[in-house]
Parts: structure tokens; sequence; C-alpha cells
């Protein structure tokens, strides 16, 4: 019995690697979050015993939200630390070219925050034979659909202005909501950007104002969005603001005040310790990081999802082999029960790497420093076993 429990004791642990922005101008909220959500998992995870009979360990990587330090860091965990899957990425332009790393070594990497489209298909059929990355995050394309239906469809506002950073993130953002509105016969009548990192955007918000905008829809950071907010404050400017999921970050409702009041935003979760389905997994990531709020709930909980998702396909693969697990993951014969943004029944197939559907996005608006649902609906749904 005791060389047996001994024996037992001495199995190498399941390294998977958890990669995000923990520092990194206007990114750290979606980071800290990212490692927080993993640490939940792991919690979690271990108590149950791991996976196939091994503990699992996360090893940590802080990408500062730089490209160049996401791909030396991606390689790190491939080459030094022989990770055998990765979880996390924040920024889609650190994720485009960080991903190839995995992508080269044949190990699956789930982003859990970073939304740009090609992120996910860069690697797909026929640009490679298959992709090893996979999502749990509502990328570029859903985002700017469920903004405008909101704006469009519920508020009835079609006097839009658009205003975005000049990131990768911000780009890719403004492409989209131009290409929903060109869909729609709507013209933008002012598309304006700014640098990260810029605290006035007075010229910017000018031009909207004279152009006769009803309505703000922002593309960028959260701090970035916060100067916005700021600036609209400054100007007297009293139209209504939306955006991208950035919006409901803990830091655009700090550094905005009650300049961000009324925001609203898409989102795959919402932080509520009244609701059934989110109060267990908050409650838990305020213990285990000893904190009172996320500064990003829906990067954390898509990071929480996507490790139960690689769990999941662990087991079905009976290994932990990059290729068996990416085919598992492609053919998911589990339901997720213990997940927290959806069941995710066959989240991912050979053809689609993206776990998050349209009907998976609720509606959030800033209020007294948190995020509510806008409609009652959303918030009643979200007690249902979604399927994409």
């Amino acid at each position: 019995m005791f060389t047996t429990l001994f024996a037992h004791a001495e199995e190498p642990t399941i390294k998977i690697g958890i990669i995000g922005p923990f520092t990194g101008k206007s990114s750290s909220d979606m980071g800290e979050s990212i490692r927080g959500g993993a640490r939940v998992f792991l919690h979690d995870i271990n108590q149950i015993g791991g996976v196939l009979g091994r503990r699992i360990e996360l090893i940590e990587r802080d990408d500062q939200a730089k490209p160049e330090v996401g791909v030396n860091m991606a390689r790190d965990l491939v080459e030094k630390e022989k990770v055998i899957a990765a979880v996390g990425f924040a920024n889609t332009g650190v994720a485009i070219p960080s991903s190839k790393i995995f992508q080269d070594a044949k190990i699956p990497l789930i982003v859990s925050a970073a939304t740009g489209v090609n992120v996910t298909k860069q690697f797909m059929p026929p640009a490679q034979a298959t992709s090893y990355i996979f999502r749990v995050a509502a990328s570029d394309e859903l985002q700017p659909i469920a903004i405008l239906n909101d704006v469009i469809d519920k508020r009835k506002l079609t006097n839009i202005a658009i205003l975005h950073d000049d990131s990768p993130y911000g780009q890719f953002g403004k492409q989209g909501l131009l290409a929903e509105l060109q869909k729609r016969k709507i013209q933008a009548l002012a598309v304006e950007s700014f640098k990260v990192g810029d605290h006035d955007m007075s010229a910017q918000l000018n031009k909207a104002s004279q152009a006769g905008a009803q309505v703000i829809i922002l593309y960028c950071l959260s701090n970035e969005a916060a100067m916005v907010a700021n600036s609209m404050k400054k100007l007297k400017l009293t139209i209504p603001l939306a955006g991208s999921w950035t919006l409901s970050h803990k830091s655009f409702m700090d550094l905005s005040g009650a300049n961000g009041e009324g925001a609203r935003m898409p989102l795959t979760f919402i932080e509520n310790t009244s609701s059934s389905r989110s109060s267990a997994f908050t409650l838990s990531y305020y213990k285990i990081n000893n904190v009172s709020q996320m500064p990003s709930a829906v990067a954390a909980a898509q990071t929480y999802d996507a490790l139960r998702l690689l769990t999941l396909a662990l087991m079905q693969a009976n290994s932990t082999d990059g290729s068996k697990i990416r085919e598992a993951l492609e053919d998911m014969k589990y339901e997720a029960t213990s997940t927290v943004i959806s069941r995710y029944k066959k989240p991912f197939s050979k053809t689609d790497h993206e776990a998050i559907g349209m009907n998976m996005l609720v509606i959030g608006e800033v209020h007294k420093g948190k995020v509510n649902y806008v409609y009652k609906e959303d918030a009643n749904s979200s007690l249902i076993v979604r399927t994409k």
C-alpha cells in the first residue's frame, strides 16, 4: 500500500500555460482576470484529484501586452516548460504572432480574451491542414452585430459616430462595425481614431457632435474608453455611449466615474452574486484571489470555461498528446456541466474553432461602478442551458 501511494504521489503534474498581460498599459484588467479565473479552475480541479490521475499545474507568463514579449513567453512555455496546452491572451496584436508558436509545436491554445477575427482564422484550412488555435470569447465578427442590434434595432439610434484606437484591436473592430453598418445600408456620420495612451479625445468628439451623432460607439481598450467618457463630460456632450466588451472592465468604471454611467456593451458574463448562474464562480473568484470585484469578469469566466473544456478534452483523449487533445476539442463527446457561461454542447468542430455564438451574448450597462443586465430577458435566459 505504501509503495502504491508513493508512486501515485510521484506522478508528474500536467502543465498548462496561462498567458496574458498581468502588467501592461490598458490591458492589465484582462490579464489579472485571466490569471484569477485560472486560479479558480486550479482550485476546483485539484480538489477532485486533477485529470487522468494527475494534478494540474498552471505555468503563468506575463506577455505585458507586447507582441515581442508574447512570442518569447509562448516559446518559453512550449520549449522550456513543456506545457501540453495553453489558455489566455487578451490583446489581438499579441495573440496573432504568439499563437504561431503553439501552432508550429502542435500544442493546443485556447484564447480566452483576445477577440480579433484573425486570431483563430489564420491557421484554419486551407491555410494549414489543421489548426491548434481555439477560442472561448466573443469574436469581433459577433460584437459589432450585438452592439448594433441594441443601438439600432432596440434603441432606434441610426446617427452613429465610431471612435476607435489605432491598435489592431481597434482597427479590426472599426472594420467590423463599418461592414455591419453597410449591410444595414447605414453610413457612419464620423469615424475617428486616437492613439493608445491618449487622454483628450475632444477633437474627435467635436467632429462627431458637429456631424449630428446620436450615439458614440467605441472600439478601444478600457483606459482610453474612460478618457472618451471624460472628454464627453468636458464638452457637455450628453449622448449615449456604447462599445465593445472592454467597457465592462473595472478600469473603465474607475477612471470614468460618473461619466461612464449608462455605457453599454455586449458580454458573455456579468458579475453578479445574486444570480444563481454566476454567484458560485463570482464568490470563489473573490475568495481565491482576495478581491471584492473582478477587474474583467468576462475574461475571468471565459478563462475558467476554456480550462474546463480543455479538461474534458484531456479526459476524452485519455492522453496529453497535442494532436489527440485537438481532435477531442473538435469532436467533444462530453457535455460541459461545470462551466459558467454556457454548457457548450459541441463547442468546436474541425471547421469552427469559436465556442461563443451570438445567442450567448447579453447586453450590459454601467451603473454606479458595476455592470448590470439591461434587459430582463437576458438575465432570465442566462439560467438556461445554452448550445452554440
